[in-house]
């Protein structure tokens, strides 16, 4: 699912890079909208380089809907066509991240690496779910 449309727009994310680093794999993505010349990176820590929901649900997100500075300064928003569009286009738009975030809900957790696994530990929070190794085991099995 690399692309998704909305309001006569086809946003599209493609994978570029994989970098490993002492907390997992750092997935490294392009973003465009069709129609228009700017386009943006966005990277995300996680094991699967696969573009699905939960990345399409990310760019919409950050690059669209929170007004993040660094969108405006370098990302999609830095061009004011895009702006204009997502403007006119909010409700339709956000009704999009609505259905990739039930989408999301519905799909099984993200493999968690040993240091993910930690730091929910050290805060308290496992979420109540089994904790997960970055081989998608449960700890307990894995043990």
């Amino acid at each position: 699912m690399p692309t998704i449309a909305i309001a006569n727009r086809t946003i599209t994310v493609s994978h570029v890079d994989t970098t490993p680093s002492d907390y997992g794999d750092i997935q490294r993505y392009r973003v465009s909208v069709s129609g228009f010349a700017a386009s943006t990176d966005c990277a995300s820590l996680r094991p699967s380089r696969l573009v699905d929901a939960r990345v399409l649900a990310s760019v919409i997100d950050t690059e669209l809907l929170l007004d993040y500075e660094g969108s405006r300064e370098s990302g999609l928003l830095r061009d004011a066509g895009i702006v204009a569009w997502r403007d006119q286009n909010r409700p339709a738009i956000e009704a999009a991240l609505r259905t990739l975030r039930e989408t999301v809900a519905n799909m099984p957790p993200e493999p968690m690496s040993d240091i993910e696994s930690a730091l929910l530990r050290a805060i308290g929070s496992d979420g109540g779910a089994p904790e997960r190794t970055a081989s998608g085991q449960d700890s307990d099995s894995a043990r």
